[in-house]
C-alpha cells in the first residue's frame, strides 16, 4: 500500500502496472514489524539478491537497519481474507494467528501459506527521500505452494469494494517474543 499514493502526481501510471503483493517483515532483538507492498524485485543474480522499499514513516524502516534482515511473502490469491484482516488492523503475529507463520533462516515470520518467500539479510541500505531502498542477500528462498498463484495488488484494488479507504497503514511494529 502507497500511504502517500494521493499526492504522487503519477498514481495513474503506477496503477497500470501489474504487482505482485508482497508480505514484508522486519525483525530485531526487541520488535518487529509487517507491511505489505509492491515494491520488490530481483536485482542481482550472483549473488541472488532481492530489493525492496521501505517507506520511512513505518516503524520498519529503522527496525531493518538495526536488525539486518528482512522477509519477502508472495500472498497468494487463497490469502485474501487474510490480507483484508490485515488492514483492518490485525497487523501482529497474536492477532493474525500464531498458526499463520514458519520461520526460516534469519528468524523473520514468513507467512507459511505464501506462495513463496525469500529470506534476506540486508547488504545495502539506500536513503532515499521518503523510502529506504533495502539490498539483501537472498540466504533462503522456497516455493512453498505451486499450486497457487499470486495476490496481486491490482486484484485488490479492482475488486468489488476495493481497497476499503478506512484501510490501517501499520505504520508501527510490536514487540518481538
Amino acid at each position: 500500500m502507497d500511504t502517500k499514493s494521493k499526492l504522487d502526481q503519477v498514481e495513474e501510471v503506477y496503477n497500470k502496472r501489474l504487482r505482485g503483493g508482497f508480505f514484508i517483515s522486519t525483525k530485531d532483538e526487541n520488535r518487529t514489524h509487517f507491511h505489505n507492498g509492491c515494491w520488490v524485485t530481483q536485482c542481482s543474480h550472483e549473488p541472488p539478491q532481492m530489493l525492496v522499499c521501505f517507506p520511512k514513516e513505518m516503524e520498519g524502516a529503522v527496525i531493518v537497519k538495526r536488525g539486518g534482515k528482512f522477509a519477502l511473502s508472495m500472498t497468494a490469491e487463497d490469502q485474501e481474507s487474510l490480507m483484508d484482516r490485515f488492514f483492518a488492523g490485525d497487523q501482529d503475529i497474536t492477532s493474525m494467528g500464531e498458526d499463520e507463520f514458519i520461520y526460516k533462516k534469519t528468524g523473520c515470520p514468513i507467512l507459511k501459506n505464501s506462495q513463496a518467500y525469500f529470506d534476506c539479510e540486508v547488504a545495502q541500505i539506500i536513503d532515499n527521500r521518503d523510502f529506504l531502498i533495502v539490498i539483501g542477500n537472498v540466504v533462503d528462498a522456497e516455493v512453498l505452494h505451486p499450486e497457487k498463484n499470486s495476490l496481486t495488488v491490482n486484484h485488490l484494488m479492482e475488486r468489488e469494494g476495493g481497497v476499503p479507504e478506512n484501510a490501517v497503514v501499520p505504520l508501527v511494529g510490536f514487540d518481538t517474543k
